[in-house]
This record gives C-alpha cells, structure tokens and sequence, in this order.
C-alpha cells in the first residue's frame, strides 16, 4: 500500500509538472507580449521556471519508473526489456551529442547561432526525435501505464516545442531561418 501511495503522488507531482509547462507554452503562442519558451534571456524567471517545472516533471518520474519496474517474467519478457533498454540508450544518447553538438546554451534558449549542419541538415529538430526513441525504449522497459502516460506528455512536448520555438528562432535569425525551415523538414 506505501509503494502505491508513493507512486500516485510522483505521479501526480510529475503531470501537474509537465501541464504547467504545458499550458504556460500556449499561454505564449496566444499572447504577443508574453514569452515563455524559449526564455527571454538566462537569467529570467522563464528560464528558471521552466528548469524547476521540467525536474518536477523528470525527477518523479524516474522514481516511478523504478519503483513500478518488475524484471520477473517469461523470456519474452526479458527480450523486450533487452530491446527497450537498447533504445532508451540508444535515443537517449543521441539526443545528448546532438544537444552538445548544437551548444548547451543555445539548446536552452540563448542566441549562439543557428546550427544547420551535422544531425540538423536532415531535421531541425532531431534531438525531439532521437528523444522519442529514448521514450519508447522507456515505456517498454517500464511496462507501467502510469510511465507511459507520463512518458507521452513528454512526447507531447516535444511534438508542440516547435511551434513555440519557431517564431522565436524566426525572430533572431530572421531570413537565416525562413531558408532552413523551407530546406529541411521539421522532424523527419
């Protein structure tokens, strides 16, 4: 009974988290004099906001993810959670060297540059979509629906983080962009 108190309030902690986030970000797509994501600058209340809500978001959710994790099973169990942790690495792991490749600071939201070569000359935005394969390694090693749903919040996110980025990178890039956009495609 402790474990499934503790699952429903990491839970909970976590969705309300990713919501938040959620919200405040089409809050900024309707409204011309408010910006949420990407932050205005570094050191604003975006900015630290979105980190606070983001570690509510993930923090909770990778305890949950353990304590709802079960290894016991048949083989074909066991093949899939072998699967699942290949692409969850796999996914994971290249959305950190594309993020790198890109600059850490301009990944958040800081104007360093609009990177169009390597991994980005095919998307621009691959570290959303080598994320969602690491989502989909997660969902099934988890093999929770609580996770999963948690899980498709995230891919939610990132399949919405375009359209509030967009106009922002539009904005600092100006024509720069607008030839990119039109020469690659946004996710595949």
């Amino acid at each position: 009974m402790m474990v499934e108190s503790w699952s429903t309030l990491l839970f909970s902690v976590s969705l309300v988290s990713v919501c938040v986030i959620l919200i405040l970000s089409l809050v900024a797509t309707l409204r011309s004099n408010f910006q949420f994501w990407p932050p205005p600058e570094r050191k604003s209340w975006q900015h630290r906001s979105f980190l606070i809500l983001f570690r509510c978001f993930l923090y909770p959710l990778i305890v949950l993810s353990v304590l709802e994790f079960e290894l016991a099973g048949s083989a074909a169990r066991f093949f899939t959670i072998t699967i699942g942790v290949i692409l969850l690495f796999a996914g994971f792991g290249l959305a950190i060297r594309i993020t790198l490749q890109m600059g850490w600071r301009n990944a958040f939201g800081e104007k360093r540059g609009l990177v169009t070569d390597g991994y980005f000359s095919k998307s621009r935005n691959p570290v959303y979509v080598a994320t969602w394969l690491g989502l989909i390694g997660w969902a099934v090693v988890a093999n929770s629906v609580w996770v999963s749903i948690l899980l498709g919040f995230w891919a939610a996110l990132y399949l919405f983080a375009p359209l509030f980025e967009e106009p922002w990178l539009e904005q600092m890039y100006g024509d720069e962009f607008r030839e990119y956009r039109l020469r690659v495609r946004r996710f595949l």
